[in-house]
Formats: C-alpha cells, sequence, structure tokens
C-alpha cells in the first residue's frame, strides 16, 4: 500500500490540476482502456510501452530509430506540470497482470505563448481502434482549460495514419511541408 500512495498523489495532484477525471473509454472494436493524466511513477511504463512498439512507431514518435529510450528522456516525458506540460495515458490492466501504457498524448505549451506543441503514440496492437483520437481530442479539452488554443504537430511525410487521424478530426488547417516534416497547425474549439 506504502508504494501506491506516491502514484495516487500524483494522479490526485492531476486531477485537481487539469479538472480531468480518470476514466474507462470503450474504442471502436469494444476493448476498454482507462485514460489518466501521467504520474512520474510511470516511467518504467513508458520504457515499456516504448520497447514493445515496432521500429515504424518508435520512428514515426520520436524521428529516429531509438532502441531504448533513455532513462533521462523517460523522466522527462513523464514528469509535467499538468498546466503547460501534460500528458495523458490510456492503460490496460488485466487481472492477474500489472498495469500498462498503450498510448499516450502530451502537449508542451511554447514559452509565453497560446500554442502548444503536440505528439502521440499507440502502441502498435492497439492503433487503429480510435485510440489516437480520443487521446487527442481529451488532451485538447485539458489544453483549452489551461488557455491553450493552438496544437502544432510534426508529423512526417509517411506517418499516413496521423495525417489521416487529422484530417478525419477536421484538424488539418495549416500543414507544411518544411525540411522534410509536415508542420500542422491548428486551433482548439471552444469548450462546450
Amino acid at each position: 500500500a506504502g508504494a501506491a500512495a506516491p502514484a495516487l498523489r500524483s494522479l490526485l495532484v492531476g486531477v485537481v490540476a487539469t479538472g480531468f477525471e480518470s476514466r474507462v473509454i470503450e474504442l471502436r472494436d469494444g476493448s476498454k482502456v482507462h485514460l489518466r493524466p501521467i504520474a512520474a511513477e510511470d516511467e518504467p511504463l513508458l520504457h515499456e510501452a516504448v520497447a514493445s512498439m515496432s521500429e515504424r512507431t518508435v520512428y514515426f514518435r520520436f524521428f529516429s530509430p531509438i532502441k531504448r529510450m533513455s532513462d533521462a528522456l523517460a523522466h522527462r516525458l513523464a514528469v509535467v506540470d499538468y498546466n503547460d506540460r501534460f500528458a495523458l495515458v490510456a492503460t490496460t490492466h488485466k487481472p492477474a497482470s500489472k498495469e500498462r501504457i498503450v498510448g499516450v498524448a502530451r502537449y508542451d505549451r511554447a514559452r509565453d505563448t497560446e500554442m502548444a506543441e503536440v505528439a502521440v503514440a499507440v502502441i502498435d496492437e492497439f492503433q487503429r481502434r480510435g485510440l489516437g483520437s480520443v487521446l487527442l481530442a481529451e488532451l485538447a479539452r485539458v489544453a483549452r482549460i489551461h488557455s491553450i488554443k493552438t496544437f502544432q504537430l510534426i508529423v512526417l511525410p509517411e506517418n499516413r495514419e496521423m495525417l489521416g487521424l487529422l484530417r478525419n478530426m477536421g484538424w488539418i488547417h495549416q500543414a507544411k511541408l518544411v525540411g522534410g516534416v509536415y508542420e500542422i497547425s491548428f486551433d482548439l474549439p471552444d469548450i462546450a
């Protein structure tokens, strides 16, 4: 029970700071995942998630063929301030097994602006189930609560899945091919 206390504290801080309430969602194929703010204690789960991704998925997320995520990078990705730097994780937890991260969406606000850079990654076995769309939509809702009005993504041209996802969500308004990557920005809808 003692080991769970820091994780619970981190999650409560996230809920209080963001207004995001952790919940279970059902994907297109009927499978269920738990959405919650990331916690510093998720570093080992991030390592496992990246290790379970195909080379292609890792390359699309990090733009380089990393074999193992460094501890420093895992720490930077897991430790957020729940305002200018925020991340949501989608997790699964089967009976008799530990929690595992199957998707992550994050934003990092550009200093003193209403714009944030966004990144999304979904492990291969959970792709094409609608999880990326859910993560992006929920991340946008949290961002608007924190006065972020514009998301910017950098997407490789061969990442047709992400380009299609953004197109289907109606979120490709400005896309420029610069230095071999698409720079995509879009204004977030107002909070309903």
